[in-house]
């Protein structure tokens, strides 16, 4: 029950890149399939201080597009970030990195440009505004 209870509580992230699996391009071929063999449970170490994190990033290696999706240790900086951009620490290095995010749900690393987390947030926005106007004039 224990074990059960554990692996209920760890991240689960996609785990793969185009470059050697070309159905983790973007945008992700999300079926029971590939969640069975391309995902991962993010265990966090024995003596390890940050919790796991998904992370996205999109890069050009010899001139192709290359998206990887992987389990994560955040960097220091990257601490409080619960689902956005990477640090600046993240996106450096001799690869041309194009974007980066990180975000902290199941299986959330398999979203394209903007998050699902967001564009429920811009709806929510948009029903309240509505629900708000439509109270404060009285129209339908």
């Amino acid at each position: 029950i224990i074990l059960i209870y554990v692996i209920g509580l760890a991240l689960r992230c996609w785990d793969c890149a185009s470059n050697t699996n070309t159905l983790c391009g973007d945008p992700l071929n999300i079926t029971d399939h590939q969640t069975l063999f391309y995902t991962k449970i993010c265990d966090t170490e024995l003596f390890e201080t940050s919790k796991r994190i998904c992370r996205k990033t999109v890069r050009k290696e010899n001139g192709e597009q290359v998206v990887i999706r992987q389990c994560s240790t955040p960097n220091v900086d990257e601490a409080d970030i619960v689902d956005g951009p990477c640090s600046g620490s993240a996106i450096s290095g001799r690869n041309v990195i194009e974007s980066c995010h990180i975000c902290s749900t199941d299986l959330c690393n398999s979203a394209t440009g903007t998050s699902i987390t967001q564009s429920l947030f811009i709806i929510a926005l948009a029903i309240v505004s509505y629900r708000s106007l439509q109270s404060k004039y009285n129209f339908l």
